[in-house]
Parts: C-alpha cells; structure tokens; sequence
C-alpha cells in the first residue's frame, strides 16, 4: 500500500508539474493551428476533442479519488478509482497523439 501512496503521489506531482509547463507555454505562444488536411482532420479533431473534455473533468475526480484515499476510505477510494485511473490513463495517452500530430505528422 505504501509503493502505491508513493507511486499515485508522484504520478499526481509529475502530472501537475507538466499541466502548470503546458499552461505557461500556451499563455507565451498561443494556439497552434493543425496543418493536417483529409482523414487526418476529423481523426485529430476527435481526439483533441475527447482529450479536452475529459482533461477538465479529470481535476476533480483525481481529487476526490486521492482525497479519500489520504482520509482512509478505501471503499469509497476504490469505487472511484475505477474510473479516474482509466480516464487518467486515456488523457495522458491522447495528449500523447495530440502533441504527435500537431507538432511532428503534421507540422510545417
């Protein structure tokens, strides 16, 4: 249990060391235009869309989930859990392709 605590702690510290990067950089650059034309557009733009949504709506089910895990309510944690790990899992992966396609398959 403690690997555990040690491990979600530091996935939750990396995670919001990049978020608070990713915010700096688009508050000094701005937007980026995707330069991918054909299948590539409604493919990116269904990633980027999902990604985004589910982006939000992550903050506060990793708060609520690692909350109840610090007070010790693990039946409550783990219920929760079930779905922030995957849905943690799924942003981090997407966020992944959409830096992919739009800086590097697409880029001009």
């Amino acid at each position: 249990m403690a690997a555990h605590r040690a491990m979600m702690i530091a996935a939750l510290i990396s995670s919001s060391v990049f978020l608070a990067c990713y915010l700096y950089y688009h508050w000094h650059v701005g937007s980026i235009h995707f330069q991918g034309q054909g299948w590539s557009r409604p493919v990116y733009f269904t990633i980027l869309i999902s990604h985004t949504i589910l982006a939000a709506a992550i903050v506060p089910l990793i708060i609520i989930t690692l909350s109840r895990a610090l007070r010790e309510r693990y039946d409550r944690h783990r219920r929760i859990a079930r779905w922030t790990y995957p849905l943690w899992m799924y942003v981090s992966i997407t966020g992944v392709i959409v830096y992919f396609m739009l800086y590097h398959l697409f880029a001009v």
